[in-house]
């Protein structure tokens, strides 16, 4: 309603200008838009930009009609007007009022009113109006420039009918199109693009394994081996100098077949080993023992997007199959999350489901050297099943503990106000457990658990030799739902009060919202994502900070007095991680501090050797090459294991 009194004098005056006296015209406009206003206060609304703006407008347009002549009126008062209007727009932007937004804001809830987004999304919308208006204007004064005698009355002039009427209300006719289409499509066309990613998908157990054959062609691969150990892959028998293929495939969690193939020349001997030679063609192009591992690429024949690679919760099946001139081979292989006799068993912490791995064998008398484990805004502690199990298999106990709130029925739980007593309850259970050693003991977070984690030790001494904070953040960042920022809510709270908050400018993520929107239709058709980066966004947070030492929000890590080791990929997609870990330790001065900058990988850094490529989960990219993040997680599990060791030296 608002929208239409805004424009029903403009409207008005354009009907009566080219049909009645010029004084007539502006006075009826002027008289409907103070009814317009009288109207308005009586019901409530604030005064808006454009209402106030033609108020002024046409007080100037009746000075104009009252003092000069009719034959300039007829010339002018179309450029004039489009010009007030022009400047109107114009006019409200700069002051930070651009009028679709104050339109706008009756048809939306108080939150999303204050969402970054819908600031963006109002602003462009106005920018739109004001190069319209801006046309407008240039394009009616382009007959009273060429032609001196050209009038808005002129009924059979080509120049006056087009720059005076057909392209001006043209151009107004579209941006009104645009202005009532667009919030609708793009609600329509999101819903679309959420609901690819809101499918759950049902666990499916491994395939029993296929019997192994020989003929002619041998392979050589461990027949079982841990996730978190080298695979490496040797054939003989071919004949010297031909092309040899490699095959290896498996399926996940879910069902989703995973393959990688490349193929080799043989060597003098008749033999290719994966860790020496490099392929010719096919999905790795390095000699890496590991690369038909990290190569895997998953089944996009159907219309379903892929999604990240997740491990079986037992026995990873893999069927290695190898083809030259005639001569085959098949072997299937296991990888396996932990060593023999790790022990998980469920815990409960503050009535929240936690996991407990350990060694096989007996706690030596001063007990296990132990990690507590907090993931990301996944939640849950199956995400961190993998983690634990590599860390028990190498001596470690290790808790798996989700300091996320469970999920609603119907949409993801919100990360929003979290008491960061959760991280200290988890690391104070783990440390009085049986079987642990407590002046052994190290935290280790990810991604937004890495800040979490990193938050309460700023904030509560913790009971830990050091920390490893993967993926991590230099602050505290804005609470964040499954429709984006909260306004003006923390994501953690200490001692039940607010922590200190930056926040999160999520309007720079609308020109890929709206990407995706346009193309969601053929993303479906060929069975690709519709992913966003988050990094813009996120960057954008940190540059509006401004200095970062000086921001409440900067989580205070010269306050820790135990060394940081800090991983981060260098092509994170969610997050500008590499530089928050420089940040975290620029204002240290701790000896044993590290940051492990991985080249070409992304955001979701893993202990154990999977799959690199879909990097992605839920519409949201984490960035990172195949082999960037199969070469990552090689290193990433290195240097964790001898951090962990030499902390407690």
């Amino acid at each position: 309603m608002g929208f239409v009194i805004g424009f029903a004098p403009w409207i008005l005056f354009w009907v009566l200008v080219g049909n009645a006296g010029f004084l007539t015209a502006v006075l009826v406009a002027f008289a409907l838009t103070i009814a317009g206003q009288v109207f308005q206060r009586w019901r409530g609304e604030p005064f808006r930009s454009l209402e106030v703006g033609s108020i002024v407008v046409f007080v100037l347009l009746v000075i104009a009609a009252l003092t000069l002549d009719d034959d300039v009126l007829e010339r002018w008062l179309q450029p004039l007007s489009n010009l007030g209007l022009f400047l109107i727009a114009l006019g409200g932007v700069l002051l930070g009022r651009p009028f679709v937004r104050e339109y706008a804001e009756d048809s939306v809830d108080a939150k999303t009113a204050t969402t970054d987004g819908f600031r963006y999304i109002t602003n462009a919308m106005t920018w739109m109006w004001v190069a319209a208006f801006g046309a407008m204007t240039l394009l009616s004064i382009i007959p009273p420039l060429v032609d001196g005698d050209a009038t808005i009355k002129d009924d059979g002039d080509a120049l006056s009918i087009i720059c005076y009427w057909v392209a001006p209300f043209t151009l107004l006719g579209i941006a009104g199109v645009v202005s009532s289409v667009f919030p609708n499509w793009f609600e329509t066309r999101s819903v679309e693009v959420s609901a690819r990613d809101a499918g759950a998908e049902t666990i499916v157990g491994q395939p029993s394994p296929a019997p192994d054959t020989t003929d002619g062609l041998a392979i050589t691969a461990p027949s079982s081996s841990r996730h978190d150990e080298s695979f490496g892959v040797q054939l003989t028998g071919a004949e010297p100098g031909v092309r040899v293929e490699i095959d290896v495939s498996g399926t996940d969690l879910f069902g989703r077949r995973w393959r990688a193939q490349a193929a080799f020349t043989s060597t003098a001997d008749g033999t290719v080993d994966v860790a020496r030679d490099v392929p010719i063609e096919g999905d790795w192009s390095v000699a890496d023992p590991d690369a038909p591992l990290w190569a895997m690429r998953p089944n996009i024949s159907e219309s379903t997007a892929p999604d990240l690679f997740v491990p079986p919760v037992g026995p990873w099946h893999l069927t290695i199959e190898a083809t030259s001139t005639g001569r085959s081979a098949r072997r299937t292989v296991s990888r396996f999350p932990s060593e023999v006799g790790v022990d998980v068993r469920e815990l409960q912490i503050g009535g929240r489901v936690a996991l407990l791995a350990t060694p096989g064998g007996t706690a030596p008398d001063a007990g296990w050297p132990a990690v507590a484990c907090f993931g990301g805004s996944e939640g849950g502690v199956d995400s961190q099943r993998a983690t634990i199990a590599t860390l028990a298999s190498n001596g470690f106990a290790a808790l798996a503990y989700s300091w996320v709130d469970e999920s609603t029925a119907h949409a993801e739980a919100p990360l929003a106000q979290i008491p960061l007593e959760r991280f200290a309850d988890a690391v104070a259970t783990l440390t009085s457990l049986p079987g642990i050693d407590r002046a052994r003991i190290t935290a280790m977070g990810i991604s937004r658990g890495a800040e979490g984690l990193l938050a309460a030790a700023t904030v509560t001494q913790l009971p830990v030799s050091g920390l490893v904070l993967i993926s991590p953040s230099s602050v505290s960042w804005q609470a964040i739902g499954p429709d984006g920022e909260i306004p003006d809510t923390p994501t953690w709270t200490s001692g039940g009060q607010d922590v200190p908050w930056a926040p999160l400018p999520t309007g720079s993520l609308m020109p890929q919202l709206i990407h995706n929107a346009w193309r969601v239709h053929r993303d479906i058709a060929h069975g690709r994502p519709s992913l966003l980066k988050l990094h813009d966004a996120y960057a954008a947070g940190l540059d509006e900070l401004g200095p970062i030492t000086s921001s409440p929000a900067r989580l205070r890590s010269e306050v820790i007095d135990v060394p940081l080791l800090c991983i981060s990929g260098t092509d994170d997609h969610l997050w500008p991680s590499e530089r928050m870990a420089d940040e975290l330790l620029a204002a240290r001065n701790h000896p044993l501090d590290q940051h492990v900058r991985l080249e070409n990988a992304g955001h979701l850094i893993r202990l154990g050797m999977f799959p690199g490529t879909a990097q992605w989960s839920a519409g949201i990219a984490f960035g990172g090459t195949a082999a960037g993040q199969g070469q990552g997680q090689r290193a990433a599990t290195t240097a964790v294991l001898g951090f962990l060791s030499g902390v407690f030296v």
